[in-house]
C-alpha cells in the first residue's frame, strides 16, 4: 500500500458530527501511523475502534474506507476487507479501478471469486457513472429548488431560488437547469456541456458565463446548504458589493484567543439549546460571546468595518444555507462548523462561516427579529445590545474574568501560546522565501477577468507585505490581456511547504513566486507551482536577481 496521507478531519466524515470528532480523528491517525510502521494488528484494532466511534462504516468517507480495506488486507483479514470493498462498490458506486488494482495488499486475493465480483461491479460503476452523475446533480438541484420555493421568501423577504446556477465538475463538464449554448440534455431538465477553456474558475462563488451572472457550485459540494449559500450570494450581490478580503489581525495571538473564547461561548450556547437547558443559560453564553467579541473589536477597531462586511457576506450566506437545508439538527451542524473553523491554521478568512450560523440560530431561538434586508452591514454585537441586552454592554474586569472561566480560557491560552511559536516559524519561512530570496513577479491588471480559488484554511498574512496562499489557482479569462493561469501542485500545497504571495498596489494585483526551476516555452515550473503563459508573454530577468513576467 502506498503511504497514506493523513487527511483533514473534515474529509473523514460524511454525516457524523458530534463531540467525538477529535477522538475519531486521533484514532484514524493512529491507524495510519501503525500501518505505515507495519504494526498491522494494532492498525486493524485502531480502525475497528474508528468504525465503532463513527457508529458504522456508512458514516466514513470513501477515502477513509478505502484506507481501512487496505489496513484489514495488510492484517490478512479477507472478511472485513471485502465487507468494506463490497460496501464501496455496491452502496457508494466506487469506480476507481486503477487505485484498486494498484493496491499491493489486495494481490493475494486476485484469483478469488470475491475479488472478481468487486472488479466486475467497479467496471459496471465506471460505465454507468456519467448517467448517475447527471441524475444526482439533477436531484440535488431540484431538491434545493423545492426547499427554496417552499420558503417562498419567508426567511429574508426575498425569493432565493434562481435557475441561474451552474454545477462544475472536475472533468470540465458543467451542468445547468437552464439551456446553455451547444449543450446536451437527457430529459430537457438538466443541460450539460464541456466548459470552454478559461471561462469559469473551479470554485463555489458567483461568476459570469455567456453574458449572465451564475451561482457556481462544485460537483463534490452538492449538499443543500452549499447550493443555498451560493444562491444567497447571487441575490445578495444584486443589492450591493461587500468586502471579502481576509482580516489580517485575526492571526495575532491575542485576537485568536478572544475569537476562540467567542467560539467556545457560542458552542456552549448551541449545546445548551440542543440539550433543552434553561433559556437563561443560553443567554449567559451568548452574553459571554458578545463580551469576547467586543473586547477583540475594541482592541483592533481599525479593522471593524472590513470585518463586518466579510461577516455579512459569508456569515449570512452560511446561516441561510444551514437554515434552508435538509439537515435535521441545525444546532449540531453549527457546532460542527465552529469546531472545523477553530482547527484551521488561519482565522483571517474562515471565521464568519462559524459565527454567522451560530449567532443567527441563537437569535432565532430567542425569537429576535434581527434580519433587516440584504443591503446593509450586519453587526451581531449591536443586534445583541439592541434586542437582548436592551443597552450597551458594559464589560468590567470581573465580568470578563468570569466569562473566561466559563469558557475554557486556560486551555485555549495554553494552546495558542504553543501555536504562536509555529506561526512565527511560518512567518520567518515565508519572509525568507518570498521577500528576501530572489523572486518571480507578475501583475494582473484586468481583475474583472481573472478568477482565483484557494484554500481559505491555508493562508498566512505577512504584515505589510500581503497574503501567502499555500494552495491557490488563478485562471485568466481575458483572452490574453493578463499573463495566463497558474496553480500550486497538489500534494505540495501545504503551509510551510509551498506559498505564493499576493498583494495589491494602486489598483493592480501582484503575484510573487519563488524563482522557477524550469522554463519551457509557455510553461513555467517551480518547486510547488506551475504557470501556463498566454501567447506573447514571457519571463525575463529584471535586475540580475529577480524575474518578472511581461508582455512581449
Amino acid at each position: 500500500m502506498k503511504k497514506i496521507a493523513l487527511i483533514l478531519f473534515v474529509s473523514v466524515f460524511i454525516q457524523f458530527v458530534n463531540a467525538q470528532e477529535t477522538d475519531i480523528n486521533k484514532m484514524y491517525q493512529s491507524a495510519v501511523e501503525n500501518y505505515e510502521a507495519k504494526n498491522y494488528k494494532k492498525s486493524e484494532d485502531d480502525f475497528s475502534k474508528l468504525i465503532e466511534l463513527a457508529k458504522g462504516i456508512e458514516n466514513l468517507s470513501d477515502s477513509v474506507l478505502f484506507h481501512g480495506s487496505s489496513i484489514f488486507a495488510g492484517n490478512n483479514n479477507p472478511e472485513k476487507t471485502f465487507q468494506i470493498l463490497n460496501y464501496l462498490v455496491n452502496k457508494r458506486f466506487y469506480s476507481d479501478f486503477d487505485k484498486l488494482n494498484n493496491e499491493i495488499e489486495f494481490q493475494k486475493w486476485y484469483h478469488t471469486k470475491e475479488w472478481e465480483n468487486v472488479i466486475s461491479k467497479i467496471k459496471e460503476n465506471k460505465t454507468t457513472e456519467p448517467f448517475r452523475n447527471r441524475q444526482n446533480i439533477k436531484t440535488k438541484l431540484l431538491e434545493a429548488k423545492s426547499v427554496l420555493e417552499k420558503d417562498n421568501g419567508r426567511l429574508w423577504g426575498y425569493k432565493l431560488w434562481n435557475d441561474s446556477i451552474i454545477v462544475i465538475d472536475y472533468d470540465n463538464t458543467i451542468y445547468s437547469l437552464t439551456k446553455l449554448s451547444n449543450c446536451k440534455t437527457d430529459n430537457d431538465t438538466l443541460y450539460y456541456k464541456t466548459m470552454e477553456p478559461n471561462t469559469l474558475v473551479f470554485v463555489n462563488t458567483t461568476q459570469k458565463y455567456e453574458g449572465n451572472e451564475y451561482a457556481t457550485v462544485l460537483n463534490n459540494y452538492l449538499d443543500g446548504s452549499t447550493i443555498v449559500h451560493e444562491l444567497f450570494h447571487l441575490l445578495q450581490l444584486k443589492t450591493r458589493k461587500f468586502n471579502g478580503n481576509a482580516i489580517a489581525y485575526l492571526d495575532e495571538t491575542n485576537a485568536r484567543i478572544l475569537l476562540r473564547l467567542e467560539y467556545e461561548a457560542l458552542r456552549n450556547a448551541l449545546k445548551s439549546i440542543n440539550q433543552n437547558k434553561e433559556t437563561g443559560e443560553v443567554r449567559t453564553y451568548l452574553k459571554d460571546a458578545v463580551t469576547f467579541r467586543k473586547e477583540r473589536q475594541k482592541k483592533y477597531s481599525k479593522y471593524l468595518n472590513a470585518e463586518l462586511e466579510l461577516e455579512t457576506l459569508e456569515g449570512l450566506a452560511n446561516y441561510t444555507g444551514f437554515v434552508l437545508s435538509n439537515y435535521e439538527n441545525k444546532y449540531d451542524l453549527a457546532i460542527s462548523e465552529i469546531s472545523k473553523r477553530e482547527e484551521a491554521e488561519t482565522y483571517t478568512r474562515p471565521f464568519p462561516y462559524a459565527t454567522g450560523p451560530a449567532y443567527g440560530l441563537i437569535f432565532d431561538y430567542l425569537n429576535i427579529n434581527w434580519k433587516n434586508g440584504l443591503d446593509k452591514i450586519y453587526n451581531f454585537a449591536e443586534i445583541y445590545e439592541i434586542n437582548v441586552n436592551k443597552s450597551k454592554l458594559k464589560i468590567s474586569k470581573k465580568t470578563l474574568e468570569q466569562a473566561k472561566a466559563r469558557n475554557n480560557f486556560e486551555e485555549i491560552n495554553k494552546q495558542e501560546t504553543v501555536r504562536e511559536e509555529r506561526q512565527n516559524e511560518l512567518i520567518a519561512y515565508y519572509t525568507n522565501l518570498l521577500i528576501n530570496q530572489p523572486i518571480l513577479k507578475v501583475a494582473v491588471t484586468d481583475l474583472d477577468n481573472y478568477g482565483r480559488s484557494f484554500n481559505m484554511n491555508g493562508t498566512l498574512i505577512l504584515k505589510d507585505k500581503g497574503v501567502v496562499y499555500s494552495s491557490i489557482r488563478g485562471r485568466d479569462k481575458s483572452g490574453g490581456k493578463n499573463f495566463g493561469s497558474f496553480s500550486t501542485i497538489k500534494g505540495k500545497d501545504e503551509l510551510g511547504k509551498s506559498g505564493i504571495l499576493s498583494y495589491e498596489k494602486n489598483g493592480t494585483t501582484y503575484f510573487v513566486f519563488p524563482l522557477p526551476i524550469k522554463i519551457s516555452g509557455t510553461k513555467i515550473i517551480g518547486e510547488f507551482y506551475e504557470i501556463d503563459l498566454n501567447p506573447n508573454w514571457k519571463a525575463i530577468n529584471k535586475n540580475g536577481r529577480n524575474m518578472e513576467i511581461v508582455k512581449e
